[in-house]
């Protein structure tokens, strides 16, 4: 079983012998070249996955980070990606169905919901 990465060329290499071969191997060809395939992915994910394990290992654990290092910016920056998020298409939607007036009410309540988010942040931080 080989443990190598499939290169451009052998990928290549295979369909060009696929071919030749005539269409009696050509399957036979492109299912070596797709289990190799498979296993050289299988083979990344695995790495990565062990990798984004070990990282997680390594850091502390959030439930015993003190609340005072953790900070109320937490909030406001899911907040602040969230309304900024699904602001986009709402607005092309508001645009098209309400016009400049829905297009002024959407973007002020996105601010006034970012306000509100961070204050409340900073009272309790």
């Amino acid at each position: 079983m080989s443990t190598e990465p499939v290169h451009k060329d052998e990928v290549a290499v295979a369909l060009q012998t696929g071919r030749e071969l005539g269409p009696e191997y050509e399957d036979a060809v492109a299912a070596s070249l797709a289990e190799r395939l498979e296993r050289t992915i299988d083979q990344r994910v695995r790495a990565e996955v062990a990798e984004q394990v070990a990282h997680a290992a390594a850091r502390p654990d959030p439930a015993q980070t003190p609340a005072a290092q953790q900070g109320p910016s937490s909030a406001v920056g899911v907040t602040a990606f969230f309304s900024l998020l699904f602001a986009a298409p709402m607005s092309f939607a508001l645009l098209e169905r309400a016009g400049l007036p829905g297009l002024i009410v959407l973007w002020t309540g996105i601010i006034l919901l970012n306000l509100v988010v961070a204050v409340a942040g900073r009272r309790r931080g």
